[in-house]
């Protein structure tokens, strides 16, 4: 069945796909799936597809430099690198006219952090027992130290107020534990105006999360979330809406940030929809205002939030976004959805995800990325039988939402029993039929 959707000013096909509410602010998707939104990165060497109607430009964020995309969504065109990041960061590109504009990676960036597991040395504690003495930079694969909150986290050095019990293992193939809810239009305003559906009127956040973080006795790590292009969350009418007979596609992404909260992640989701563009990006400015607010006293978020474990992911231009923030020293995890770009940086393991359908990223640009992350844990997963967008609608078990949730688990919650999906040659993934996978050495 073919699915259209408006990506990057490009018409591809998809099927709508309307979401409602279930009452308690989580969104339930029905229908048919359609394509996510998204720009495309054509992944290794080359650069994103540009953006319709963008302003050429760049922007700085800690290091980071996102070249604004112009021009019209043509490819092949003449095109333009992005200026030369500063030291710690990497140059995302200006794309002038679509085409191939190479991210020129850059010098610098922090490359270990302090404290357990992905940076090697011995510091100890603060990971949910992630850490301990990390050898050659294997988050968790050596010692395991400390419950939640204590000590100094790898990759930022950030010690959590929050004391509370260990986390259980947990299934990524079904829904966990926690009721969902989300508090929607929240945080600072974040994003490039004009936005590329809401115009001048710069946006803020939602966050997804256990309905009751106080009573749930643990310390919820954080994730943040990148849209694709012209894409959000969940609706938001009257801008942003699934509507087939109007072409338009935007709020497609709820089945993913519900599941992940389910399992007691709290999941901060930018309602720009341009998340690889800004300065700083939507998804830092919404990281910096949630770990204020979990040292807020009147805040709900107060001492809940695991501040020593977060990571990020993100889809198409959103996984462009996660790859232009991966040296984020607070980070200890990412993954990249259908889409990439040149890393510089990296110090947490990274999950690439891609569809073997997928005619907007193809798989090997995202298999070409993947291969640049040699010195810490990287697992690349091609889900045979899914698009660019329909990954998100095959339910708790389909490739894209367990694998997520497995992954966030392992890494950010100290869940080892979901290692099995992903490390060893017998990987869950590595004999999953509906998958091609490929790990690196650190994986082994």
């Amino acid at each position: 069945m073919a699915r259209p959707v408006l990506l990057l000013g490009l018409l591809i096909s998809a099927v709508a796909c309307e979401s409602s509410s279930n009452g308690d602010g989580t969104s339930t998707s029905g229908g048919a799936p359609p394509g996510t939104g998204g720009a495309a990165a054509s992944g290794g060497s080359s650069g994103g597809v540009a953006a319709k109607g963008g302003t050429a430009g760049s922007a700085t964020n800690g290091g980071t430099t996102s070249g604004a995309a112009s021009g019209g969504a043509g490819l092949g065109g003449a095109s333009t690198t992005g200026g030369a990041a500063p030291t710690g960061g990497t140059s995302a590109g200006g794309m002038s006219g679509g085409g191939n504009a190479g991210a020129g990676a850059v010098s610098g960036g922090p490359n270990a952090g302090t404290g357990g597991g992905n940076a090697g040395g011995a510091g100890a504690g603060g990971q949910n027992g992630v850490g301990g003495a990390g050898a050659s930079g294997q988050s968790g694969v050596a010692g395991q130290s400390g419950g939640q909150g204590g000590g100094a986290a790898g990759g930022g050095g950030a010690t959590s107020s929050c004391v509370g019990k260990a986390w259980p293992t947990g299934d990524p193939t079904k829904a966990g534990p926690f009721q969902v809810m989300a508090d929607k239009n929240v945080g600072p305003l974040a994003g490039v105006v004009p936005d590329p559906i809401y115009g001048d009127k710069q946006q803020r956040f939602n966050v997804y999360h256990p309905t009751n973080l106080a009573g749930t006795g643990y310390c919820h790590p954080i994730l943040i979330w990148a849209n694709g292009y012209k894409d959000n969350p969940e609706q938001n009418p009257p801008d942003c809406v699934v509507d087939s007979g109007a072409n338009r596609w935007c709020g497609q992404y709820s089945p993913m940030l519900n599941h992940l909260a389910s399992h007691g992640f709290v999941v901060v989701a930018s309602l720009s929809t341009a998340t690889a563009e800004g300065d700083p990006l939507p998804t830092i400015a919404g990281l910096d205002w949630i770990l204020e607010q979990a040292e807020d006293s009147t805040s709900p978020y107060y001492h809940h939030l695991d501040t020593a474990n977060i990571g990020q992911l993100g889809h198409s231009y959103g996984a462009m976004s996660t790859c232009m923030s991966a040296s984020e020293p607070r980070y200890k995890a990412l993954a990249a959805i259908c889409g990439t770009r040149p890393l510089t940086g990296v110090h947490t393991p990274m999950l690439f995800f891609c569809g073997g359908k997928d005619t907007t990223v193809d798989c090997s640009g995202v298999l070409d990325t993947f291969h640049t992350v040699t010195d810490q844990p990287a697992f690349f997963l091609e889900e045979k039988n899914s698009d660019h967008g329909s990954w998100v609608y095959q339910g708790a078990g389909g490739v894209s939402l367990s694998a997520a949730a497995a992954w966030f688990r392992v890494h950010l919650m100290n869940d080892t029993a979901n290692r099995k999906y992903f490390y060893g040659s017998g990987c869950s993934f590595c004999t999953d039929s509906r998958a091609t996978v490929e790990q690196n050495s650190l994986m082994q």
